[in-house]
């Protein structure tokens, strides 16, 4: 697997742990779903381990219903939970950016609101860093017992065969970008070195973040959770726990359509292959992966021919070829601006 690192890099990279009684800060950015919101604040409020403060970010402007639902959560005596609102222009990646500026944590959470989990989840996580072969663990995902594991479809599997995806090994992902689901997990008993992690729950050590933003040009549904976990990557381990448990429950309130969520990631596959891509044999990959899923489309039109798949055709062509223009533009320069103003300078997954 491509993001494993060799033990004699791990033992360079190693961590002091997490203090039983460290800070979390649980990030949630919400827009437009004020049920799932409140079932969310719910599970935190119950939980057991009680050091962390919760930041919602709020991209529902003036008219917003998670200000209402943030109300019925008053930070009253007794309560583990200490509840931040914090406005934020709309965007996902922005009101990541803005929660991550506001954290105070060792630990940064990042949440969907539509997640839940049991009373023991935050203790879960802090037990996870304070292991001593979790030294050199920069980030972890838990285990979604909803929606993990998909079947391997014909779809996935000739996705593979046509090299849009490296492999079916669950959780790998090349310099790319290209990554597999881990959603093809079956139940763990254990943990598992991954080389990304998904956006509905993402955990990471503050050190391990230091100096990194998300991609503000990355649409909601263009994969930031991995271009910025990739990066991560570099110089942390990332796993996923299988004894950690949440509920994804994809709610579809506040959810674009079929076909603007294809733009979005197909956006997000040019953008990444534009900003990463570096050499001949890089951009024979973008290439094939291009003309695979171009492929895979027309023949689910040629097979079911219709509006919405011959939409798809063009959508794909026009979003990713607009994504790898962007990912072609100086952007480096943007990116060393916005780290002088985050969290600090990106180094290795230890404490200095």
């Amino acid at each position: 697997m491509a993001t494993l690192k060799p033990r004699a890099v791990r033992n360079t990279m190693r961590q002091e742990r997490i203090a039983p009684r460290s800070l979390i800060s649980v990030i949630i950015c919400t827009y437009g779903r004020a049920t799932a919101l409140e079932q969310l604040l719910q599970c935190l409020e119950r939980q057991t381990y009680q050091n962390f403060e919760v930041l919602l970010i709020d991209g529902n402007g003036e008219s917003s219903p998670a200000r209402g639902t943030a109300d019925k959560f008053p930070n009253r005596p007794g309560s583990p939970m200490k509840l931040v609102l914090i406005d934020s222009e709309r965007g996902l990646t922005r009101q990541r950016n803005v929660g991550l500026q506001a954290a105070r944590g060792d630990l940064i959470c990042f949440l969907d609101d539509d997640v839940t989990f049991e009373k023991d989840f935050l203790a879960g996580v802090a037990s996870r860093f304070e292991r001593f072969d979790f030294e050199d663990v920069g980030g972890i995902t838990p285990y979604d017992v909803l929606h993990y594991p998909i079947p391997i479809t014909q779809r996935w599997r000739l996705r593979s065969s046509l090299g849009v995806m490296p492999g079916l090994d669950p959780g790998r992902v090349d310099h790319l970008g290209r990554a597999v689901p881990l959603s093809f997990l079956k139940p763990l008993s254990e943990d598992k070195e991954v080389g990304w992690l998904p956006g509905f729950c993402m955990i990471y050590r503050r050190t391990a973040v230091a100096g990194l933003r998300f991609d503000e040009l990355l649409p909601t549904y263009g994969g930031e959770d991995r271009d910025f976990s990739m990066r991560v990557g570099r110089n942390c381990r990332l796993m996923i726990c299988g004894e950690l448990h949440v509920k994804h429950n994809y709610t579809t309130e506040g959810r674009d359509d079929g076909l603007d969520r294809l733009r979005q990631s197909s956006f997000g596959v040019g953008r990444r292959f534009g900003k990463y891509a570096k050499g001949f044999r890089d951009y024979v990959t973008v290439a094939q992966t291009f003309l695979g899923d171009l492929a895979i489309d027309a023949l689910a039109f040629v097979r079911q021919p219709g509006r919405a798949n011959l939409s798809a055709l063009f959508v794909r062509a026009q979003a990713f070829c607009a994504g790898l223009r962007s990912g072609r533009e100086p952007e480096r320069q943007t990116e060393a601006i916005q780290a002088k103003k985050s969290l600090g300078q990106p180094g290795p997954c230890r404490t200095q």
